[in-house]
């Protein structure tokens, strides 16, 4: 299978039965809408700043960083499946994306990522319960982050509740610095924090 069937398989997966019907929910717009407008407000694009996405699942979320980031930072992306990779990189060339992203097919837990290179590391959704390893995730994304940097870490309130993000930052040196928690759609309760390193 070439990249362009590839890639035609992967927008038909986006609206298929499996998929198609929490990515057209309300529900779905709701945090994709909240998400990025909390970025867009919590942080000020400068100059030369570098930015780090932590699992690319769709990319949609690595797309509008890129797009917000344009014409003056850097993006980096990273996600341990090939296929997820692959695919994105293609996609936003073929796309014509601005600013694409740099990908990364590593996990996060290698011991070879960038150390203390980003202004921001945004890890949100079902990332953190996908490593399957809540602290080990956290510190391998702080050491990602330069000094006086920001984790912006969004889950759900049911799948990771947010006592579990305070207890581990009470173990550290980090600060929330904001706490917004949405619920409303009682069903997908979210949180996102802007955390300082």
């Amino acid at each position: 299978m070439n990249m362009d069937e590839k890639l035609l398989d992967y927008y038909l997966e986006l609206k298929s039965p499996e998929a198609g019907e929490w990515n057209s929910s309300p529900q779905c717009i709701h945090t994709e809408l909240k998400t990025r407008d909390y970025v867009r407000k919590a942080f000020s694009v400068t100059e030369g700043m570098r930015v780090c996405n932590v699992g690319i699942g769709t990319g949609d979320w690595d797309d509008y960083l890129g797009y917000w980031l344009k014409g003056r930072g850097r993006l980096t992306s990273i996600d341990i499946d090939m296929g997820i990779c692959e695919i994105f990189e293609y996609r936003q060339r073929r796309e014509g994306h601005p600013n694409p992203s740099e990908v990364l097919c590593k996990s996060i837990f290698d011991s070879d990522l960038p150390v203390e290179e980003f202004n921001i590391v945004t890890l949100i959704g079902s990332a953190i319960n996908e490593t399957e390893d809540f602290k080990r995730c956290l510190d391998s994304c702080f050491g990602l982050l330069k000094h006086g940097g920001y984790l912006l870490f969004m889950a759900n309130l049911r799948r990771t509740p947010v006592e579990m993000l305070e207890q581990y930052i009470r173990a550290t040196t980090y600060h929330i610095e904001q706490k917004d928690l949405y619920d409303g759609f009682p069903e997908y309760p979210f949180y996102i924090c802007r955390i300082k390193k």
